[in-house]
């Protein structure tokens, strides 16, 4: 089962489609989960029972998660609302399955003709079905795989996309430590929006995670877009004045702050090693794109806390991304074995 399952998931997508890169499904790469959103938006190497980092992030999936359920409601901006619900369940002594399910409304807009006059009003959203499972290979490696079917309409038209995430997490207990190789959206549109053919964000990322030893804190570091090294947009340019030529100059970023722009750090601190958690987070890539050159501004950090309610973990996260702009998410996690 678990054989046939790997070979839909990694080699069909890739029989259908070829793959090339572009950004045109993004929300493919979209996380709900408060933890995930408060720790710099990305963690793919932090190895627990929490079963809302195995959607995107499959070899996480493990027999902690069994009969676990979670649920998601993020706060985007403008009217933007995002809602998910993820599960998990043991079939076998090293064998688990994964369902999601996403839901993203966009909220309404109003049309109109070539003269600005209004038209008539309509609706856009994506629905994300998701199906994983993960295999212990051995005594310190878990390889992981799914299957995502993106449902999206905006306006008049619509898309039908199939893709796949797969990944392989290490783990060592002694030294409480894990790293993970992801490489996300392998796939290619079934159904296009237009004449035009869309590409999935083809991305592959590393992650590191560890608990120290003496000290109730868990750090997790994530190196995204490795596929890709200058990942600078043209949105927010560097400009110098050239008093010689009268002219203003594009300076490039040093290679220091391109390789900084792949790098996401994540921190959880556990007080007393109860059920208080509280995080944070940084990252560079968004903190690059969205700042303001004339203020200091908090976009790029975010953070967050959770807390245990007698069987239910309840999460918040606040993430910063524009001045003008923040991002609120709140999540549930319950185990059904518990009651």
């Amino acid at each position: 089962m678990f054989r046939n399952f790997i070979i839909i998931c990694v080699i069909f997508p890739n029989i259908l489609f070829s793959q090339i890169q572009n950004s045109a499904y993004n929300s493919l790469n979209l996380h709900s989960s408060s933890r995930i959103l408060s720790m710099g938006g990305e963690v793919i190497s932090i190895f627990d029972n929490d079963v809302s980092l195995a959607n995107l992030t499959p070899s996480l999936l493990n027999e902690k998660m069994d009969n676990q359920i979670s649920f998601n409601f993020v706060d985007y901006f403008s009217d933007i609302n995002f809602i998910s619900f993820y599960s998990a369940k043991k079939f076998s002594d090293n064998l688990m399955l994964f369902l999601g399910v996403d839901a993203i409304n966009y909220g309404e807009f109003s049309g109109t003709d070539i003269f600005g006059r209004s038209t008539n009003y309509f609706n856009a959203s994506d629905q994300i079905i998701t199906i994983g499972t993960s295999k212990k290979i051995s005594d310190y490696f878990i390889f992981g795989s799914n299957i995502k079917l993106l449902n999206s309409n905006l306006e008049t038209y619509h898309s039908m996309t199939l893709s796949s995430n797969i990944a392989t997490t290490y783990i060592n207990p002694q030294t409480n430590f894990s790293s993970t190789l992801l490489i996300k959206n392998i796939g290619k549109p079934i159904i296009n929006y237009t004449s035009n053919k869309e590409d999935l964000p083809f991305e592959v990322q590393l992650g590191i995670s560890k608990s120290l030893k003496h000290l109730p804190f868990t750090y997790s570091l994530v190196f995204h877009h490795l596929n890709q090294y200058d990942i600078s947009d043209d949105y927010n340019l560097n400009t110098i004045y050239n008093p010689i030529t009268n002219t203003i100059e594009i300076k490039d970023e040093t290679v220091a702050k391109k390789i900084l722009r792949h790098v996401i750090i994540g921190g959880e601190l556990n007080p007393f090693r109860k059920n208080l958690y509280l995080r944070g987070g940084f990252n560079f890539q968004r903190r690059e794109d969205l700042k303001l050159s004339s203020a200091f501004t908090m976009s790029g950090f975010s953070f967050g806390l959770g807390f245990s309610l007698k069987k239910i973990q309840v999460h918040y996260s606040r993430s910063a991304f524009h001045t003008a702009s923040s991002l609120n998410s709140f999540s549930t996690i319950i185990n059904l074995s518990s009651f």
